[in-house]
């Protein structure tokens, strides 16, 4: 069965920032180069994080090929900008003499969401851009959202506009990206989480604002970062009778650490079970990595636990239907 976000061509993930929305952009977009998918990784006008997984030095605004087939950029609203007028008025002269006189520089500054929209719009280009033969440059666009309220004022950033002004060229093309952000044939979008208080918080804030607000497709829930079973019922039986009968301080601290262990353990499932009944996105379980260096291996291992839990899903969703 093909993997339920390769048939998309605008993938986004989101969620509050540090739970690793970075890395599962990398592992997705590890598989989707694996299946033949040319594919880019878009971090937007951040600190960048995609290159360095594979070893590569940052991208910049320029498209950086940092594994077969796939590639990564920083997407950065003045150079953004610059392209966008080229491509408009065509001549490098005329370009300065629009955007970059005071006047102009000032209205871009004073405009609410400009920046944004440069940023969104380059994200746009990359979807709809074609080769000279017109087949797509890219097979795949994944989004590394920027965090939950910056990213939730990105993506409806959009519709804002038209409700200002549905007419121009400008409201032209941010129609069509309105349109490709609504539309399930092409576009889905993914949240990330760790299974702590405040992440499962805006997960669940950010999933109710996905379906009532921006009405983007959504795909997988990534609860990430989940610890493995600590003890079975025989083991804390097993524990608990070794605490009785020992003093020796080196064992107690031993049984304190795997208690406190297992107690995170079983608040880590409280919130994934919280969130499977509060959500309607179907939930893939991540588990924490214990070691060093974080770099493709360990973006394959990630890949692999993706794809089984994606396929999986998949299954089960068409076995309902």
């Amino acid at each position: 069965m093909t993997l339920p976000f390769l048939d998309k061509r605008f993938v986004i993930v989101a969620g509050k920032g540090g739970v690793g929305k970075s890395t599962l952009c990398a592992a997705l977009g590890l598989l989707a180069a694996k299946a033949g998918k040319r594919t880019i990784v878009a971090e937007l006008n951040t600190k960048e994080k995609v290159p360095h997984f594979f070893g590569k030095p940052d991208s910049g605004y320029n498209a950086q090929e940092v594994r077969e087939n796939l590639y990564s950029i920083n997407i950065q609203p003045e150079p953004a900008l610059h392209e966008y007028g080229l491509q408009k008025l065509k001549f490098e002269r005329v370009y300065k003499l629009v955007f970059e006189n005071e006047a102009m520089q000032r209205l871009i500054r004073m405009i609410p969401g400009m920046s944004e929209l440069f940023l969104l719009g380059k994200a746009f280009d990359l979807e709809r851009s074609r080769t000279r033969t017109g087949t797509p440059a890219w097979d795949l666009v994944i989004v590394d959202a920027p965090a939950t309220g910056h990213g939730v004022s990105l993506l409806r950033l959009p519709q804002v506009i038209l409700e200002v002004s549905s007419t121009g060229p400008m409201a032209d093309e941010v129609r069509l990206m309105r349109d490709l952000l609504s539309d399930p044939r092409r576009t889905m979008i993914n949240i990330a989480c760790l299974p702590e208080e405040m992440p499962v918080k805006e997960t669940l804030m950010l999933a109710e604002q996905v379906e009532s607000i921006l009405k983007i497709p959504t795909g997988f829930l990534f609860m990430n970062g989940l610890l493995p079973e600590v003890e079975n019922d025989e083991e804390r039986a097993w524990s608990a009778a070794l605490r009785s009968d020992t003093e020796d301080p080196v064992v107690l601290r031993a049984l304190d650490c795997l208690d406190g262990m297992a107690r995170r353990q079983a608040l880590q499932e409280s919130y994934v079970e919280l969130l499977r009944e509060k959500t309607r996105m179907p939930l893939v379980e991540i588990p924490y990595l214990f070691q060093r260096d974080f770099g493709v291996e360990a973006l394959e291992a990630i890949g692999d636990v993706l794809e089984k839990a994606m396929v999986a899903e998949a299954a089960a969703t068409a076995g309902a239907g």
